[in-house]
C-alpha cells in the first residue's frame, strides 16, 4: 500500500490549459521539498473518475487534484463511487491551478504554489461534508456528489456558458461575468416547488436556487454566504422572479456577500432539499451541467478527509 505518496491527478487543460504548461515547474517544486508522488493525467473528461478507481487498486490512498473545481469534482465523484476502499480512509488536498479555484477559496489553501505545496506537506486535516443529489438526465435518474456548491436555473444556466467558454479557452472572471449577462438574457422563471426536510418551504415563480456546503462560485461569487463546510448542513438559497433589470442592480451583492438582504431571496439551513419545476430546468454541481430537475439534495455529514490551509477555522476535529 502507497501510504505516504501521493496520487497527482493532473489536468492539462485546468486553468485555460496554464496547468499543462506549469506541472514540470510544480512538480519540481514538490520533489524539492520532500512530497512523494506519482503522476496520472487526464485526457478527456471524466478521466479523473477512471484514475481514481486505478489509482485505489494499486494502493494509493492520499490524492492531489492539480486543476480546479471541475478537476476536484471529478476526483471526488470516484472516490464516492468505487465501494472497495472506504473513503474515510483517504485523503485529498488540492493544489489549486484553475480558473475559479472556489473550493480552494473556502478552505484557505494559498494561492501562491510555494506555500499550497507547504501545506500538503504539513497535511492538516479536516473531514469536510459532502451533498449527494440525485437529479435526471435523459430521462433517467443518476446520482452526483457535491463538495461546494450546486444550483438549479440562472445558476445552471451560467455555469453552461462558462463551461462555453472554458472550451474555447476562455476562463477568470470576465469570461464569468459575461456568461451571466448571456445567460441572463435568455431566462425565464419557472414554477417550481420545494420541499426541505420534509416541508414545504416555497412555491411559485422561481428564478434561481443555490445549494451550498462552501460559500463561493463563480471566482468569488456568495449565493450561500453564511454556507460552512464542516457543520453537517446544506445552505440553501432561492431567488423568486425578479425583473432583469433588477438582477442586474443586485448581481454586486453576490460577490459581497449580502445578497441575502434582496426581498426576492430566501434562505435556510437544511439537511435534505427536493426541487421540482413544471418544466425540466438545468442543474449544475460544482460547476459542471449535469442534467435537469427533479432533484434531491442530502447531506453525507463528516463525509471527506481534506487537507485545509492554516487560517481556515474547522468545526469538525483535525
Amino acid at each position: 500500500m502507497n501510504d505516504n505518496i501521493w496520487m497527482a491527478v493532473v489536468n492539462p487543460n485546468a486553468g485555460g490549459g496554464k496547468v499543462a504548461s506549469e506541472w514540470p515547474l510544480l512538480s519540481n517544486k514538490l520533489k524539492d521539498r520532500g512530497v512523494g508522488f506519482e503522476e496520472a493525467f487526464t485526457t478527456h473528461r471524466y478521466h479523473a473518475v477512471e484514475l481514481v478507481f486505478y489509482a485505489l487498486k494499486r494502493g494509493f490512498r492520499k490524492f492531489i487534484s492539480v486543476g480546479g473545481d471541475g478537476t476536484l469534482h471529478e476526483i471526488v465523484n470516484g472516490l464516492f463511487y468505487q465501494k472497495d476502499v472506504p473513503v474515510e480512509e483517504i485523503t485529498l488536498a488540492v493544489l489549486p491551478a484553475g480558473s475559479a479555484n472556489d473550493w480552494s477559496r473556502m478552505f484557505c489553501m494559498p494561492e501562491d504554489y510555494d506555500k499550497a505545496i507547504d501545506t500538503i506537506k504539513e497535511c492538516r486535516t479536516v473531514l469536510q461534508d459532502v451533498g449527494r443529489m440525485e437529479y435526471t438526465q435523459a430521462g433517467v435518474r443518476n446520482t452526483r456528489y457535491m463538495v461546494n456548491i450546486a444550483g438549479v436555473g440562472l445558476d445552471a444556466n451560467i455555469c453552461h456558458y462558462c463551461n462555453i467558454a472554458k472550451n474555447k479557452g476562455r476562463a477568470g472572471k470576465r469570461a464569468y461575468v459575461k456568461a451571466a449577462f448571456r445567460a441572463l438574457v435568455g431566462r425565464r422563471s419557472v414554477m417550481a416547488k420545494v420541499v426541505v426536510d420534509g416541508k414545504s418551504f416555497f412555491t411559485g415563480k422561481m428564478f434561481s436556487v443555490g445549494f451550498g456546503i462552501g460559500k463561493y462560485s463563480g471566482g468569488g461569487m456568495m449565493q450561500v454566504p453564511d454556507a460552512v463546510a464542516d457543520d453537517g448542513l446544506i445552505n440553501l438559497m432561492v431567488a423568486r422572479k425578479v425583473s432583469k433589470l433588477k438582477f442586474i442592480a443586485m448581481f454586486p451583492r453576490l460577490f459581497k456577500g449580502t445578497i441575502y438582504k434582496v426581498k426576492e431571496v430566501s434562505h435556510k439551513v437544511v439537511r435534505k432539499v427536493c426541487v421540482i419545476t413544471r418544466k425540466p430546468d438545468r442543474v449544475e454541481i460544482d460547476g459542471e451541467v449535469v442534467g435537469t430537475t427533479p432533484l434531491t439534495l442530502e447531506v453525507v455529514p463528516s463525509a471527506l478527509r481534506v487537507v485545509v490551509g492554516r487560517d481556515y477555522r474547522s468545526c469538525s476535529r483535525i
